[in-house]
């Protein structure tokens, strides 16, 4: 069976660098090229200042100070430049990626045109919509997906769940629109495990297979017009492997979700268009199209936790690019509460340590351009370099004074103004986006609690990071799609490991430096990150969610109208005109809108609503009866 299996695979046309691609996908180095030269011009200053320091180390007062003092001094010194260099070039990376973008948006915008004036109308490739679950099964957001305007596509569920309310579930929504289920004995490889374990059968394979595969997460919703906008790119550009559509945040059904979910509107668009220009674009898990010449040439999904980012490699390696689709906008929830974000933070962070551990060789060999490679440096390895951070809050913090070292005379006052605003840069797209947009104290709320939210992450990075250091295997955790109301006895006891790390910061900084402004940021998100918890527990109906969704969807929107002059953005019976106006209060729209990117959609029958709000309560009530119970 291994030898037909692989016979099939033969038959795969071409490795794409072997051939000449009549019209293929580029991608430019001068977004790196100037980044690398504002960073250099400020490094060199600050390595002139530190320089001097490393000759004449500013001891404090009175200090015996020996040969071997001075050396150790020394090496802290260099281990400061170094760490704060780096964090300058993260900053000026973000701060230039955003400025860039909103300078040269609706050029870079308008250089899609001729992708989205493709003609596809004859295209008869077979595709297969995957499916894939694990306890957390929603048919709302399959009903919607599989309703496209494309005639030859098939639907797979892949189902890897272990409660059998949601086996039940599945199988009847399976029989009642005729959809194959497929399910294995083990959950190796996790979610890539589950897919290749269909997508590499020989039922696959047979007939010649499928031409493009589509990946859902379970609470994806593609519009109508997905399969054929996608197929667009492929058709346009000879060497893209994978198409990942854009994203919105919809179904905010609590305070925790409506307040950050604005957050990923605005991410998408920003930065997923500057990597298919000028950086690493790489497919984000969900709402993707592979070619399945892609797919089986890089030998599948490695059995990875960051599955989609491995594949990503895996292509570039063969040659294949994965675009990005800014007006294919799709639907995702943000994570539920706090405890679903830590979760998912927990497990970004075991899957990119674990991705350095396995990948940092293959990239440095590959053939991929010098700006990809430093792109996917400096977005990928900075959740595990947590470490490195609390490693230079200990230096600075406990073994700088131990040597009576006197950081107040290395660092200069004009150092305090490229480190805020390099601080701040991860959140001057959310700014731009947002600032003139949302109520100004709805803003300010946000960006505090963006603060909090993940500066409160700095425990959970660095747990996580350190037990991967030392061995432990990743793990794929599924981000929990229902929650429980949260009480103040399971805040206090979930939030045990930031209160201890930001307790022990704020006592060695007291009792070594007589002061806690040295961790001030640091012990404030850790203490007040308990409150966070306690913004899911204030719950909307379905027409406060209809409404909160309408207003930031709407914007986001209105951010792509340039590409609304192929008609393919609307909203169910509004027009275009209907969101030209650029204050923001289009609001006398029909609460009950949802956004389609193309043509309408059928709503969805009142008894599926009812039936999701029911199975959704009956999950919570089950949820706090266990944690009562404990």
């Amino acid at each position: 069976m291994k030898q037909k299996k692989k016979n099939k695979l033969e038959k795969i046309e071409k490795d794409p660098k072997k051939t000449k691609p009549v019209n293929v996908m580029k991608k430019s180095p001068i977004l790196y090229i100037i980044m690398i030269l504002i960073w250099t011009a400020l490094t060199v200053f600050l390595w002139y200042y530190f320089v001097q320091s490393f000759i004449n180390v500013p001891f404090y007062e009175g200090t015996n100070v020996t040969k071997t003092l001075r050396v150790f001094a020394t090496i802290i010194l260099v281990l400061n430049a170094i760490f704060v260099s780096y964090f300058w070039l993260n900053g000026v990376k973000d701060f230039i990626y955003v400025i860039w973008y909103y300078i040269f948006k609706n050029k870079l915008n308008k250089r899609y045109y001729e992708i989205i004036e493709t003609d596809v109308s004859n295209a008869n490739d077979r595709v297969l919509l995957v499916y894939c679950t694990c306890n957390d099964f929603d048919p709302f957001s399959l009903e919607r997906s599989i309703q496209q305007k494309y005639h030859n596509f098939e639907v797979v569920i892949l189902d890897d769940s272990s409660d059998e309310n949601y086996k039940k579930q599945i199988d009847e929504f399976g029989s009642k629109h005729n959809i194959k289920v497929v399910r294995r004995e083990n959950r190796v490889g996790f979610k890539a495990g589950n897919i290749n374990h269909y997508l590499m059968s020989e039922e696959c394979l047979a007939g010649g297979g499928f031409d493009y595969f589509v990946i859902l997460d379970s609470d994806e919703i593609i519009p109508q017009n997905f399969i054929t906008e996608c197929l667009k790119y492929f058709y346009a550009k000879d060497n893209v492997g994978i198409v990942q559509a854009n994203h919105i945040s919809t179904r905010n059904r609590n305070f925790f979700m409506k307040l950050f979910h604005v957050g990923v509107n605005s991410h998408w668009p920003t930065y997923q268009t500057m990597k298919h220009f000028y950086g690493f674009s790489t497919m984000l898990g969900h709402g993707a199209m592979i070619k399945s010449d892609c797919y089986y040439k890089a030998g599948g999904f490695p059995n990875l936790v960051a599955e989609d980012l491995c594949l990503s490699i895996e292509a570039r390696s063969l040659g294949y690019y994965v675009a990005f689709a800014p007006n294919i906008i799709c639907e995702e929830e943000y994570p539920i509460d706090y405890v679903a974000f830590k979760k998912r933070h927990s497990k970004w962070t075991q899957g990119n340590l674990e991705f350095i551990k396995k990948y940092t060789g293959k990239i440095t060999k590959s053939k991929m351009k010098w700006y990809e490679k430093m792109d996917i440096v400096l977005f990928t390895y900075n959740l595990p370099l947590t470490a490195i951070f609390a490693f230079f809050i200990f230096l600075n913090l406990i073994i700088s004074p131990l040597l009576h070292i006197n950081l107040g005379q290395v660092y200069a006052v004009w150092m305090v103004v490229p480190t805020i605003i390099f601080f701040f840069s991860p959140m001057l797209n959310d700014f731009i986006t947002w600032a003139f947009r949302l109520n100004p104290l709805r803003n300010l709320m946000y960006f505090i609690c963006v603060i909090i939210l993940y500066g409160s992450m700095l425990t959970t990075s660095l747990v996580s990071a350190l037990l991967g250091m030392f061995g432990k295997k990743a793990k794929f955790i599924v981000t929990p799609k229902s929650s429980q109301k949260i009480s103040v006895w399971f805040a206090l006891k979930f939030q045990w490991k930031e209160f201890l790390l930001s307790t022990i910061l704020l006592l060695l900084s007291i009792f070594i430096t007589r002061s806690i402004f040295p961790v001030i940021l640091i012990i404030c998100t850790g203490y007040l990150s308990v409150f966070l918890l306690f913004f899911s527990n204030k719950r909307y109906n379905q027409e406060q969610v209809a409404k909160i969704d309408k207003k930031t969807s709407m914007i986001s929107l209105r951010i792509n109208k340039v590409f609304q002059y192929n008609q393919n953005f609307t909203f169910n019976n509004i027009q275009s005109n209907n969101i030209e106006n650029e204050d923001g209060k289009s609001e006398e729209l029909n609460k009950d809108i949802i956004l389609e990117n193309s043509v309408e959609v059928e709503k969805p029958k009142e008894d599926l609503l009812v039936n999701i709000e029911t199975q959704q309560k009956n999950r919570e009530d089950e949820i706090e009866n266990k944690q009562e119970n404990q």
